[in-house]
């Protein structure tokens, strides 16, 4: 069985076994349930095992610097949980990141490359970490009363019309989506941990805005999963910026290390966000981004990019003035000059397209497409 369908049929058993409760206590360090609690240890072993199966799955991001960073920072959102706590970082393009109810933390690259700073990361993970601190997953699940509709959805994912990872987030998330309340709870468990960690307050809602402002503008069906569990709306956006406007700590968001730790992975991430095809979205995400003062040249590289590939009226015309930008950067890679060259060769302009070609060669003689770039020449 993959562990796709593990995971499905695991939740499928847990719910089965679900029966009404109140609120739950909170987890403390070490905890584990209780043999007696059947539905919430049978999930936990269950769990374990899933575990397994993501800890050997090729999308996971194994880099020994940025698991490092990760479980140091999750370490100063939650010292009291922190040995109970295991992080998998997972290469897919999404804003979204959850937890299992057994300390498993998942995160997409989406996230990281989103994220514009560590204190905006930093409270992605401590609302998650709130989540498990409220053991808000087993309190769900116990809650659960019909059955049959839960049934019918493991059902649609069982049969291979959405496998992989997405699709296990996206079954998790509305199998157990958070009432308004536990929402609130987790958010104000996030500002607390973002605070003790001294990151700054004003993160977690700038973050929110500029995923509503993706989100808006994607067309009907293609919402992203973290969606199903944590609406990015304007009421929430204005929530979080009203907790932070509440206190009175003042703190840096901590770009500098986050950026270097990144910096190895960023381009490709964001180029994973491109592969989607979902040009809106990612125009929207692409411009914010470039207006940072920092990878401006992978950036506007990006941004020709999204034109060149969407080819709407006007947009090879968009590529190039992004693609002359972006070579003007520092941090410009040389295949900028070749994908430059290819667009004005598409559009009939030669010898501009020739003089970006000649540039290409000149930085990057040994390229593996260099004999095709000189025909082009010739």
């Amino acid at each position: 069985m993959s562990w796709c369908n593990a995971l499905v049929a695991i939740l499928l058993c847990a719910l089965l076994g679900s029966c009404a409760s109140t609120k739950v206590a909170d987890a403390t360090p070490g905890f584990r349930p209780q043999a007696s609690d059947k539905d919430e240890a049978g999930l936990w072993f269950a769990m374990d095992r899933v575990e397994k199966n993501f800890a050997e799955a090729p999308e996971r991001v194994r880099d020994p610097a940025l698991q490092s960073y990760l479980n140091d920072l999750n370490c100063r959102l939650a010292p009291d949980l922190c040995a109970d706590i295991r992080i998998y970082l997972v290469r897919q393009p999404y804003l979204n990141a959850f937890m299992a109810p057994n300390g498993m933390m998942v995160i997409f690259t989406g996230t990281l490359a989103r994220a514009e700073n560590e204190a905006q990361l930093a409270f992605v993970m401590a609302h998650e970490i709130g989540h498990y601190r409220s053991r808000h997953s087993i309190e769900n699940w116990r809650h659960q009363k019909n059955v049959s509709n839960v049934m019918t959805g493991l059902g649609t994912l069982t049969g291979g019309s959405a496998a992989g990872i997405v699709a296990v987030v996206g079954a998790y998330a509305n199998l157990a989506s958070f009432s308004r309340d536990q929402e609130r709870e987790a958010d104000a468990l996030g500002f607390s941990a973002l605070a003790q960690a001294k990151l700054d307050l004003q993160a977690p809602a700038q973050l929110w805005a500029a995923a509503y402002e993706e989100e808006r503008v994607n067309p009907r069906g293609m919402l992203s999963a973290v969606f199903a569990s944590h609406p990015a709306t304007p009421e929430r956006r204005d929530r979080l910026s009203a907790l932070a406007t509440a206190r009175s700590e003042r703190f840096e968001p901590g770009a500098h290390r986050f950026r270097e730790v990144i910096a190895p992975y960023r381009a490709q991430w964001l180029a994973d966000e491109l592969a989607r095809r979902n040009y809106r979205q990612s125009e929207v995400l692409f411009n914010r981004l470039a207006a940072l003062p920092w990878d401006r040249g992978t950036l506007k590289g990006l941004q020709g990019e999204l034109f060149r590939k969407r080819a709407q009226s006007g947009d090879l015309e968009r590529a190039v003035a992004s693609y002359r930008q972006a070579v003007a950067e520092a941090d410009s890679p040389p295949s900028t000059y070749r994908d430059l060259g290819t667009t004005l060769r598409r559009l009939g302009r030669q010898s501009e397209a020739n003089a970006a070609f000649a540039e290409y060669l000149k930085r990057e003689p040994n390229a593996d497409d260099a004999a095709i770039i000189r025909s082009y020449l010739q």
